[in-house]
């Protein structure tokens, strides 16, 4: 997975620096355009212009719209597909030379897959209440002190299909104003801190077309090297319907529009590129971290057999985008 982001990636890269050798981008900011500058500034403006102030006015702090596409992918107990497909819009005003506010909405699908197969699975009600049988614990004896282990008549492999939306506020800081001397550089980096919420739906591809469960059975064991095989083979037996609704902690988690919702932090950092005096073009990254282990809508390690506990660790996930940008004004 890691070599195809990497690719994906470069990908981007070479669109975007193409793009900006063919639009021939003489824009940039006129010094002596009135239009930039606010009403309370054109009197030093105007003496600016005629030598009689040293230094001009500040121009005002402008608007963006943007919109990006990209690949959502989630980080977590289940092995993420990548690419996949998600957008976003936000509207971002300057309030300085260093510092901008966003406000966002992302929304994309992220899918998993794992190629390993599971048999630890008992706790998880999207494969128990489907009829799969996993290794499961039984104690008999007095006070239940004996304990035995029913082994695993069914083996699975875990998926999952994520609706993500993603709504936040952000700070974007301008790192190339600090120490680039240009008075227009054509690119631009900068950093993100914000926060939000996420509202997602998680779906299990866990029973056929006739509502019955899979045979994973008949699937050949595979290795590391071989793993792309053993997807394939995987790919070959599911559906793709995503019928099982995913666990969830609905005792603590609130909905919002009818879906789990959780808050969240998100940090990333991103490149623009001028294309013109109003556009640029973006390459970002953002990266968000949340108190939830169910978004890829498994939460259960492969020990102890038959009593699985929780694993130790949040899921996070990762929009990787291109992005169009217009300063409206």
């Amino acid at each position: 997975m890691a070599s195809k982001k990497y690719a994906f990636i470069l990908g981007l890269l070479t669109l975007v620096m193409t793009t900006q050798a063919q639009m021939s981008a003489t824009g940039g900011s006129d010094w002596k355009d009135s239009s930039l500058i606010p009403p309370s500034r054109m009197a030093q403006h105007n003496e600016f212009l005629n030598n009689q102030y040293i230094f001009p006015a500040k121009p005002r702090n402008q608007w963006e719209l943007g919109f990006k596409v990209g690949a959502p992918n989630i980080s977590g107990d289940v092995s993420t597909v990548f690419p996949t497909f998600g957008y976003g819009i936000h509207v971002r005003k300057s309030i300085g030379y260093i510092v901008s506010l966003r406000g966002e909405f992302n929304s994309g699908t992220a899918v998993g897959l794992n190629w390993k197969d599971s048999y630890n699975y008992m706790n998880n009600p999207a494969w128990r209440n489907n009829g799969y049988r996993g290794n499961q614990r039984i104690y008999t004896g007095v006070g239940n002190q004996t304990v035995g282990l029913v082994a695993a008549t069914d083996r699975v492999f875990y998926n999952y299909k994520t609706k993500l939306n993603d709504l936040s506020a952000q700070m974007l800081f301008n790192l190339s104003n600090i120490r680039f001397h240009k008075a227009e550089p054509k690119f631009g980096l900068y950093a993100i801190l914000g926060v939000g919420v996420t509202f997602y739906e998680t779906n299990i591809d866990a029973l056929n077309a006739s509502g019955q469960k899979y045979n994973f059975n008949s699937i050949p064991g595979g290795t590391y090297a071989t793993r792309n095989d053993t997807k394939s083979a995987i790919k070959s037996l599911l559906d793709g319907t995503y019928e099982t609704a995913g666990e969830t902690n609905s005792q603590y988690n609130k909905k919002l529009f009818g879906k789990t919702s959780k808050t969240n932090a998100s940090f990333g950092m991103g490149f623009a590129f001028k294309l013109s005096k109003r556009i640029n073009l973006s390459l970002e990254d953002k990266l968000t971290v949340l108190s939830d282990d169910l978004l890829d809508g498994q939460r259960w390690s492969a020990s102890p057999l038959g009593d699985a506990t929780a694993t130790t660790h949040y899921d996070t996930y990762n929009f990787l985008s291109v992005g169009l940008n217009i300063n409206i004004f």
